[in-house]
């Protein structure tokens, strides 16, 4: 991988039901929100969750004709959104924008919330809708950098630092190309019978394992955490 390629994590979304529900479980695990976006034109929403070094998105269909719109439809989200129907994979993986750009073919996304002319790169294999939707961020820093305030107080309240270990699940035999990004992001891609992402969140207090889209949490034990998220 080369060094301008771009490998550290900027965000992970699932797709969730409106409003995010779902939050419960994480609230009743300390975590704290950190901000609510809506994409405009796009026609979803979301509550995102931040960490020092990366975020947390819980993204849901607002506007089911927007976001099946010319402009949108090609994402997929519309089908993601419905995965427990369609098969698609809820998550997406959004690296942090860079000097490089990414090492496989890719379109270029232009939602209407973007300035114009700005674009985002998305990976073509991700246009089979059982991998990941994984793309290059807008955002080129950490939450722990941000100086819009838009972090908040991260997830301090819970002793939680960073988002550690990941481990994505697609229910079809992973891209190689998708494999080798991931890889290099700490992120693991494998095929499995139900999507699922694992992600280990480490922080002063030790280290918590949040499993989606169920929503499980469960403490880490030190012989799970070496080498994976669980």
């Amino acid at each position: 991988m080369a060094e301008d390629t771009p490998t550290s994590l900027c965000h992970l979304f699932v797709m969730v039901a409106p409003d995010a529900p779902e939050r419960t479980a994480l609230e009743e695990a300390g975590l704290r929100e950190s901000f609510r976006r809506e994409h405009p034109g796009q026609g979803t929403r979301n509550v995102c969750y931040c960490f020092d070094n990366a975020y947390l998105e819980l993204l849901w269909v607002e506007d089911p004709t927007a976001v099946q719109s010319a402009a949108i439809r090609p994402t997929g989200l519309h089908l993601r959104a419905d995965w427990r129907r369609s098969r698609a994979s809820p998550f997406g993986v959004g690296l942090r924008r860079g000097p490089g750009d990414l090492p496989l073919p890719v379109w270029d996304f232009a939602p209407p919330y973007l300035p114009p002319g700005m674009t985002i790169p998305v990976a073509q294999a991700s246009s089979d809708l059982r991998q990941p939707f994984v793309f290059l961020s807008p955002g080129a820093t950490r939450p722990d950098q941000w100086t819009d305030g838009g972090a908040g107080q991260r997830q301090g309240a819970a002793q939680i630092t960073e988002i550690g270990a990941v481990e994505l699940t697609v229910t079809a035999p992973p891209d190689p190309g998708l494999v080798d990004l991931l890889m290099a992001a700490g992120i693991h891609l494998r095929q499995g019978h139900e999507a699922a992402l694992r992600m280990r969140l480490t922080g002063d207090a030790g280290a918590i394992q949040l499993t989606l889209p169920d929503f499980r949490i469960a403490p880490v034990h030190l012989e799970q955490g070496r080498n994976r998220a669980g």
